[in-house]
């Protein structure tokens, strides 16, 4: 099964969104585990890196976008 991933569900593990960091953690796992294929958009990447790196700064940024492209493959 292929999977299409908000760019949120991404965003709420990243930046530890209290309120829904469980459920989008559990999917980010499930895709880990290869249970789907998951995607992501290719505006997403460029835009989950834009809000994590003004929150977490550019070094983390790039080593938790570098980990989710191990996870989620780009969808054009």
């Amino acid at each position: 099964m292929k999977i299409l991933i908000d760019t949120n569900v991404v965003l709420d593990v990243v930046l530890n969104n209290a309120a829904f960091a469980s459920n989008s953690k559990r999917i980010i796992e499930l895709s880990e585990q290869k249970r789907f294929i998951g995607y992501i958009s290719a505006s997403a990447i460029t835009d989950i890196f834009y809000i994590s790196r003004k929150k977490l700064g550019e070094k983390i940024a790039k080593k938790t976008l570098k980990h989710l492209m191990h996870i989620f493959l780009p969808a054009p």
